[in-house]
C-alpha cells in the first residue's frame, strides 16, 4: 500500500514537472514551428502524468472508473500548470 499522502505530493510534483518541460528548450525534436513543438510535448507529458497517475490509484489498491469528468479537469489542472512554462517561453525570451 502507497501512503496517500505522499502519492498525491509526487503526483502534483510530477504535473508541475512534466507542464513545464515542454517549454524548456533543452534539445529541438523537429524543425517545425515551435508552437507545435510545444504542443506535442505539453500532450505526451499529459499522457505521462496521467499514465503515473494511474499506476499510483492502482499502487493504493482503489481504482475509480474514469469518466469525462475527469479527463476534463486534469487537462485543464496540467494547462493552469504550464503557465510558468508558457510564460518563459514565448513572453520572456
Amino acid at each position: 500500500m502507497v501512503d496517500i499522502t505522499q502519492a498525491v505530493v509526487l503526483n502534483l510534483a510530477a504535473a508541475l514537472v512534466l507542464a513545464n518541460l515542454p517549454f524548456l528548450r533543452l534539445a529541438t525534436v523537429c524543425r517545425w514551428h515551435p508552437a507545435w513543438n510545444d504542443f506535442i510535448g505539453w500532450i505526451a507529458g499529459y499522457a505521462l502524468w496521467m499514465s503515473a497517475s494511474l499506476m499510483l490509484e492502482a499502487a493504493s489498491g482503489k481504482m475509480v472508473d474514469k469518466s469525462w469528468e475527469v479527463w476534463a479537469i486534469t487537462s485543464a489542472l496540467f494547462a493552469v500548470l504550464s503557465f510558468p512554462g508558457i510564460v518563459w517561453r514565448h513572453l520572456l525570451q
